[in-house]
Parts: structure tokens; C-alpha cells; sequence
């Protein structure tokens, strides 16, 4: 079967699992989860995707404080800084795997054609 033979949805999932799956693994390196991550990388209680049923933010910084990564109010702290350019290195080598051989103008165009179609749905 052909790429283009399959629908859109069926390409949506594979390479949602597939960008969840490297994040994991990387993350795991670290010994963060993606909470920890998002947090360490500027997230705050406010972020529209900290919803119901997550981990409480005051939970995920407390756990980052007593590696030392942040204080108890969720700043960086020097160590902090240094985990996260690290773990930063690693999501931006997922990312760049991930559009190899892909111009900016192609990436931006599926980003504007699937929030169009979402928003026709929604």
C-alpha cells in the first residue's frame, strides 16, 4: 500500500505514537517524565494543556526542588538550567529527526492544514 493510499487519521496516530515513543525514551534518559520536562522548560499551572486528572503543578516542582533543578516557587536553579539545556538538546534532535528533508514551507503548511481542519470539525 502506497503512503497516500491510507487516510489522514491513520497518519495522525503513527506519527503521534512514534513522536511519543522517542519523547519517552529520551525522557527516560533523563530520568524526567514529561511533566518534569514541560515544567523545566517554562510551562506553568496556567498552560492550556495542564488539565484535569495531571499531576498537581505544585507536585511535579516540588519533586524537580529536591533534585535541586528548581526552588520551591518552580525557578531554575543553576543545576536546573543544566538539565534542561541538556534534555532541550535531545527534544531538539527528535525534532530534527523528525523533519529531515522537510522545507520550513512544507512543515508550515501541514501545521495551517491540520489546525484548518480541525477547526472545521470543531
Amino acid at each position: 500500500m502506497r503512503p497516500e493510499d491510507r487516510p489522514i487519521g491513520y497518519w495522525l496516530r503513527e506519527l503521534d505514537r512514534r513522536l511519543e515513543s522517542c519523547f519517552a525514551a529520551s525522557l527516560a534518559s533523563h530520568d524526567v517524565s514529561r511533566r518534569e520536562w514541560q515544567v523545566l522548560n517554562g510551562l506553568g499551572p496556567a498552560d492550556p494543556f495542564w488539565g484535569p486528572g495531571e499531576r498537581p503543578y505544585s507536585e511535579v516542582v516540588a519533586g524537580l526542588a529536591a533534585r535541586g533543578w528548581t526552588t520551591p516557587t518552580g525557578e531554575l536553579t543553576a543545576a536546573g538550567e543544566s538539565a534542561r539545556s541538556s534534555i532541550a538538546a535531545d527534544v531538539h534532535q527528535i525534532r530534527a529527526r523528525a523533519m529531515a528533508g522537510l522545507a520550513d514551507e512544507s512543515y508550515l503548511t501541514t501545521v495551517r492544514t491540520l489546525a484548518a481542519m480541525s477547526a472545521n470539525l470543531g
